[in-house]
Protein backbone atom coordinates (compact mmCIF):
# COMPACT_ATOMS: atom_id res chain seq x y z
CA UNK A 1 0.00 0.00 0.00
CA UNK A 2 1.39 3.41 -0.94
CA UNK A 3 2.23 5.94 1.74
CA UNK A 4 -0.42 8.34 0.48
CA UNK A 5 -3.15 5.72 0.79
CA UNK A 6 -2.02 4.87 4.34
CA UNK A 7 -2.36 8.54 5.33
CA UNK A 8 -5.88 8.71 3.86
CA UNK A 9 -6.99 5.59 5.73
CA UNK A 10 -5.50 6.94 8.96
CA UNK A 11 -7.43 10.21 8.59
CA UNK A 12 -10.72 8.36 7.86
CA UNK A 13 -10.27 6.07 10.89
CA UNK A 14 -9.56 9.04 13.15
CA UNK A 15 -12.70 10.82 11.94
CA UNK A 16 -14.80 7.71 12.55
CA UNK A 17 -13.39 7.20 16.03
CA UNK A 18 -13.92 10.80 16.97
CA UNK A 19 -17.45 10.79 15.62
CA UNK A 20 -18.30 7.84 17.86
CA UNK A 21 -17.53 9.93 20.93
CA UNK A 22 -19.26 13.12 19.85
CA UNK A 23 -22.63 14.01 21.41
CA UNK A 24 -25.44 14.84 19.00
CA UNK A 25 -28.62 16.66 19.97
CA UNK A 26 -31.53 15.24 17.97
CA UNK A 27 -34.56 17.46 18.16
CA UNK A 28 -37.84 15.57 17.97
CA UNK A 29 -40.81 17.81 17.34
CA UNK A 30 -43.72 17.65 19.74
CA UNK A 31 -46.80 16.19 18.10
CA UNK A 32 -50.14 17.95 18.23
CA UNK A 33 -52.69 16.04 20.36
CA UNK A 34 -55.19 13.97 18.40
CA UNK A 35 -58.73 12.94 19.19
CA UNK A 36 -58.88 9.14 19.51
CA UNK A 37 -62.20 7.53 18.52
CA UNK A 38 -62.95 3.93 19.48
CA UNK A 39 -66.53 3.26 18.40
CA UNK A 40 -68.56 0.05 18.13
CA UNK A 41 -72.00 -1.01 17.01
CA UNK A 42 -73.11 -4.63 17.29
CA UNK A 43 -76.16 -6.78 16.69
CA UNK A 44 -75.74 -8.15 20.23
CA UNK A 45 -76.72 -6.71 23.60
CA UNK A 46 -76.65 -2.88 23.83
CA UNK A 47 -73.59 -2.84 26.11
CA UNK A 48 -71.58 -3.82 23.01
CA UNK A 49 -72.57 -0.56 21.28
CA UNK A 50 -70.66 2.41 22.61
CA UNK A 51 -68.07 5.10 21.85
CA UNK A 52 -64.91 5.93 23.81
CA UNK A 53 -63.31 9.33 23.17
CA UNK A 54 -59.88 10.34 24.39
CA UNK A 55 -57.09 12.70 23.43
CA UNK A 56 -53.46 11.77 22.95
CA UNK A 57 -50.66 13.56 24.82
CA UNK A 58 -47.15 14.32 23.62
CA UNK A 59 -44.77 11.34 23.56
CA UNK A 60 -42.41 13.03 26.02
CA UNK A 61 -45.14 13.95 28.49
CA UNK A 62 -44.24 12.29 31.85
CA UNK A 63 -47.83 11.09 32.30
CA UNK A 64 -47.85 9.33 28.88
CA UNK A 65 -51.52 8.40 28.74
CA UNK A 66 -54.61 9.41 26.83
CA UNK A 67 -56.90 11.99 28.37
CA UNK A 68 -60.65 11.19 28.45
CA UNK A 69 -62.75 13.57 26.37
CA UNK A 70 -65.78 14.94 28.18
CA UNK A 71 -68.76 17.00 27.02
CA UNK A 72 -68.71 15.91 23.39
CA UNK A 73 -71.88 15.56 21.34
CA UNK A 74 -72.11 12.01 19.96
CA UNK A 75 -74.78 10.42 17.78
CA UNK A 76 -75.30 7.40 15.53
CA UNK A 77 -77.63 7.38 12.50
CA UNK A 78 -78.83 4.36 10.52
CA UNK A 79 -78.76 4.20 6.74
CA UNK A 80 -79.70 1.91 3.87
CA UNK A 81 -78.30 1.34 0.39
CA UNK A 82 -80.71 2.73 -2.21
CA UNK A 83 -79.54 2.77 -5.85
CA UNK A 84 -75.96 2.12 -4.69
CA UNK A 85 -76.03 5.21 -2.45
CA UNK A 86 -76.31 5.22 1.34
CA UNK A 87 -79.44 7.11 2.36
CA UNK A 88 -79.47 8.21 6.00
CA UNK A 89 -82.66 7.98 8.04
CA UNK A 90 -82.73 11.16 10.15
CA UNK A 91 -85.53 9.72 12.32
CA UNK A 92 -83.21 6.90 13.43
CA UNK A 93 -80.61 9.22 14.96
CA UNK A 94 -79.66 8.27 18.53
CA UNK A 95 -77.82 10.64 20.84
CA UNK A 96 -75.28 8.92 23.06
CA UNK A 97 -74.57 10.21 26.56
CA UNK A 98 -71.57 10.03 28.85
CA UNK A 99 -71.53 7.26 31.41
CA UNK A 100 -69.12 6.73 34.27
CA UNK A 101 -68.51 2.99 34.45
CA UNK A 102 -66.40 1.58 37.31
CA UNK A 103 -65.62 -1.51 35.20
CA UNK A 104 -63.57 0.63 32.83
CA UNK A 105 -59.89 1.44 33.36
CA UNK A 106 -59.44 4.69 35.29
CA UNK A 107 -58.30 6.51 32.16
CA UNK A 108 -61.77 5.95 30.68
CA UNK A 109 -63.74 6.76 33.83
CA UNK A 110 -65.03 9.59 31.65
CA UNK A 111 -65.22 9.67 27.89
CA UNK A 112 -67.57 6.69 27.51
CA UNK A 113 -70.72 7.42 25.49
CA UNK A 114 -73.67 5.01 25.20
CA UNK A 115 -77.38 5.04 24.41
CA UNK A 116 -79.13 5.99 27.71
CA UNK A 117 -81.74 3.31 26.99
CA UNK A 118 -79.04 0.68 27.52
CA UNK A 119 -79.47 1.49 31.22
CA UNK A 120 -83.14 2.42 31.53
CA UNK A 121 -84.74 0.19 28.87
CA UNK A 122 -82.25 -2.24 27.28
CA UNK A 123 -84.84 -3.86 25.00
CA UNK A 124 -85.24 -0.51 23.20
CA UNK A 125 -81.57 0.46 23.15
CA UNK A 126 -79.52 0.90 20.02
CA UNK A 127 -78.19 -2.26 18.38
CA UNK A 128 -77.00 -2.77 14.83
CA UNK A 129 -79.00 -4.50 12.10
CA UNK A 130 -77.29 -6.76 9.62
CA UNK A 131 -77.15 -5.17 6.17
CA UNK A 132 -77.52 -1.61 7.44
CA UNK A 133 -74.99 1.24 7.41
CA UNK A 134 -74.26 3.50 10.38
CA UNK A 135 -72.80 6.99 10.63
CA UNK A 136 -71.06 8.22 13.74
CA UNK A 137 -71.05 11.99 14.31
CA UNK A 138 -68.93 13.64 17.00
CA UNK A 139 -68.85 17.35 17.77
CA UNK A 140 -66.07 18.42 20.13
CA UNK A 141 -64.56 21.86 20.67
CA UNK A 142 -66.35 23.14 17.55
CA UNK A 143 -64.76 20.43 15.40
CA UNK A 144 -66.87 17.83 13.60
CA UNK A 145 -65.78 14.22 13.15
CA UNK A 146 -67.46 11.44 11.15
CA UNK A 147 -67.07 7.69 10.79
CA UNK A 148 -69.09 5.26 8.66
CA UNK A 149 -69.40 1.51 9.01
CA UNK A 150 -71.67 -1.28 7.90
CA UNK A 151 -73.02 -4.42 9.53
CA UNK A 152 -71.77 -7.40 7.47
CA UNK A 153 -73.75 -10.59 7.09
CA UNK A 154 -73.49 -12.81 10.15
CA UNK A 155 -71.51 -16.00 9.52
CA UNK A 156 -72.88 -18.91 11.52
CA UNK A 157 -70.59 -20.37 14.17
CA UNK A 158 -71.27 -24.10 13.83
CA UNK A 159 -69.64 -25.16 17.09
CA UNK A 160 -66.90 -24.56 19.64
CA UNK A 161 -64.95 -27.52 20.99
CA UNK A 162 -62.11 -27.97 23.45
CA UNK A 163 -59.17 -30.33 23.71
CA UNK A 164 -55.39 -30.37 23.30
CA UNK A 165 -54.79 -30.76 27.07
CA UNK A 166 -51.51 -29.64 28.57
CA UNK A 167 -49.96 -28.70 31.91
CA UNK A 168 -48.65 -25.14 32.17
CA UNK A 169 -45.62 -23.86 34.05
CA UNK A 170 -47.71 -23.51 37.25
CA UNK A 171 -48.62 -27.21 37.04
CA UNK A 172 -52.23 -26.37 36.11
CA UNK A 173 -54.26 -28.55 33.75
CA UNK A 174 -55.37 -26.53 30.74
CA UNK A 175 -57.02 -27.06 27.38
CA UNK A 176 -57.50 -25.07 24.18
CA UNK A 177 -60.66 -24.10 22.32
CA UNK A 178 -61.37 -24.53 18.61
CA UNK A 179 -63.99 -22.75 16.51
CA UNK A 180 -65.73 -24.40 13.53
CA UNK A 181 -67.49 -22.47 10.76
CA UNK A 182 -67.99 -22.33 7.00
CA UNK A 183 -66.61 -19.28 5.24
CA UNK A 184 -69.10 -18.02 2.60
CA UNK A 185 -68.15 -18.40 -1.04
CA UNK A 186 -67.67 -14.65 -1.45
CA UNK A 187 -64.23 -13.08 -1.22
CA UNK A 188 -63.61 -10.38 1.38
CA UNK A 189 -65.08 -11.87 4.57
CA UNK A 190 -63.16 -10.77 7.65
CA UNK A 191 -63.46 -11.94 11.25
CA UNK A 192 -62.45 -11.32 14.84
CA UNK A 193 -62.58 -14.05 17.49
CA UNK A 194 -63.63 -13.16 21.04
CA UNK A 195 -64.60 -15.09 24.14
CA UNK A 196 -65.74 -14.43 27.67
CA UNK A 197 -65.18 -16.81 30.56
CA UNK A 198 -65.16 -16.83 34.36
CA UNK A 199 -62.02 -14.71 34.46
CA UNK A 200 -63.41 -11.75 32.52
CA UNK A 201 -67.13 -12.28 33.06
CA UNK A 202 -67.69 -8.87 34.67
CA UNK A 203 -65.39 -6.79 32.49
CA UNK A 204 -66.86 -4.12 30.25
CA UNK A 205 -67.24 -4.18 26.50
CA UNK A 206 -65.08 -5.55 23.70
CA UNK A 207 -61.82 -4.66 25.42
CA UNK A 208 -62.88 -6.80 28.37
CA UNK A 209 -63.12 -9.92 26.22
CA UNK A 210 -60.29 -12.25 25.31
CA UNK A 211 -59.36 -11.83 21.66
CA UNK A 212 -57.26 -13.89 19.32
CA UNK A 213 -55.15 -12.35 16.57
CA UNK A 214 -55.49 -15.47 14.48
CA UNK A 215 -55.69 -14.69 10.74
CA UNK A 216 -59.23 -13.48 10.20
CA UNK A 217 -59.33 -12.93 6.43
CA UNK A 218 -60.49 -15.34 3.74
CA UNK A 219 -57.98 -14.22 1.09
CA UNK A 220 -56.39 -17.68 0.93
CA UNK A 221 -59.25 -19.89 2.16
CA UNK A 222 -62.35 -18.39 0.59
CA UNK A 223 -65.36 -20.69 0.81
CA UNK A 224 -63.58 -23.31 2.89
CA UNK A 225 -64.59 -24.91 6.16
CA UNK A 226 -62.53 -23.25 8.91
CA UNK A 227 -61.23 -24.68 12.17
CA UNK A 228 -59.03 -22.46 14.33
CA UNK A 229 -57.50 -23.62 17.60
CA UNK A 230 -56.47 -20.73 19.81
CA UNK A 231 -53.16 -21.02 21.68
CA UNK A 232 -54.42 -19.52 24.93
CA UNK A 233 -54.81 -21.96 27.81
CA UNK A 234 -58.36 -22.43 29.14
CA UNK A 235 -59.30 -23.75 32.58
CA UNK A 236 -61.47 -26.81 32.98
CA UNK A 237 -64.94 -26.37 34.52
CA UNK A 238 -65.08 -22.95 32.86
CA UNK A 239 -68.07 -21.53 30.99
CA UNK A 240 -66.92 -20.11 27.64
CA UNK A 241 -69.11 -17.70 25.67
CA UNK A 242 -67.45 -17.62 22.26
CA UNK A 243 -68.17 -14.99 19.58
CA UNK A 244 -67.41 -15.23 15.88
CA UNK A 245 -67.68 -11.61 14.72
CA UNK A 246 -67.88 -10.57 11.09
CA UNK A 247 -66.34 -7.15 10.42
CA UNK A 248 -65.48 -5.13 7.34
CA UNK A 249 -61.95 -4.89 6.00
CA UNK A 250 -61.40 -1.35 7.33
CA UNK A 251 -61.99 -2.59 10.88
CA UNK A 252 -59.62 -5.49 10.41
CA UNK A 253 -56.92 -3.21 8.92
CA UNK A 254 -57.26 -0.66 11.73
CA UNK A 255 -56.79 -3.15 14.55
CA UNK A 256 -53.93 -4.93 12.81
CA UNK A 257 -52.13 -1.60 12.39
CA UNK A 258 -52.90 -0.70 16.02
CA UNK A 259 -51.41 -3.95 17.34
CA UNK A 260 -48.35 -3.52 15.11
CA UNK A 261 -47.86 0.01 16.44
CA UNK A 262 -48.35 -1.06 20.06
CA UNK A 263 -45.78 -3.82 19.65
CA UNK A 264 -43.29 -1.44 18.05
CA UNK A 265 -40.11 -0.58 19.99
CA UNK A 266 -40.65 3.13 20.50
CA UNK A 267 -40.35 6.24 18.33
CA UNK A 268 -36.83 5.49 17.05
CA UNK A 269 -37.60 2.05 15.64
CA UNK A 270 -39.09 1.24 12.25
CA UNK A 271 -42.25 3.37 11.97
CA UNK A 272 -45.67 1.73 11.71
CA UNK A 273 -48.49 3.40 9.80
CA UNK A 274 -51.61 3.44 11.97
CA UNK A 275 -54.69 3.26 9.76
CA UNK A 276 -57.40 5.88 10.29
CA UNK A 277 -61.06 5.69 9.32
CA UNK A 278 -62.47 8.78 11.03
CA UNK A 279 -62.67 12.04 9.10
CA UNK A 280 -61.91 15.39 10.75
CA UNK A 281 -59.05 17.49 12.06
CA UNK A 282 -56.30 15.79 14.11
CA UNK A 283 -58.16 12.54 14.68
CA UNK A 284 -57.36 8.84 14.65
CA UNK A 285 -59.66 5.87 15.10
CA UNK A 286 -62.31 3.63 13.63
CA UNK A 287 -66.06 3.04 13.79
CA UNK A 288 -66.61 -0.72 13.88
CA UNK A 289 -69.67 -2.76 12.98
CA UNK A 290 -69.61 -6.30 14.42
CA UNK A 291 -72.11 -8.99 13.41
CA UNK A 292 -71.91 -11.73 16.03
CA UNK A 293 -72.66 -15.45 16.04
CA UNK A 294 -72.31 -16.91 19.54
CA UNK A 295 -71.99 -20.29 21.24
CA UNK A 296 -71.55 -21.25 24.92
CA UNK A 297 -69.74 -24.37 26.16
CA UNK A 298 -68.50 -25.73 29.50
CA UNK A 299 -65.04 -27.28 29.55
CA UNK A 300 -65.37 -30.52 31.50
CA UNK A 301 -62.26 -32.51 32.50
Amino acid sequence: MCEKMKKILTIVCCVLLLSCEKDFDIEVANTEPKLVVEAYISNQAPQYTYVILSKTVDYFDPIFQSIPVKNAQVSITEGSIINNIVTWNAASKRDLRELNNPALPAVFANGLYIDPLAISNPSQALVGKVGKYYRLDVLYENNAYTGITNMPDTVKLDSVTYGFPFVNSDNENKCRITNHYKDPDTLGNTYFYYWRNNENRNRFGWAGLFKSRAPGRDDSNNGEYIRITHPQGINYNDTITYMLTSVNRNTHNFWNSYLDARNNNGPFSTPVLLQNYISGKNVIGCFMGLSVSEKTIITRP
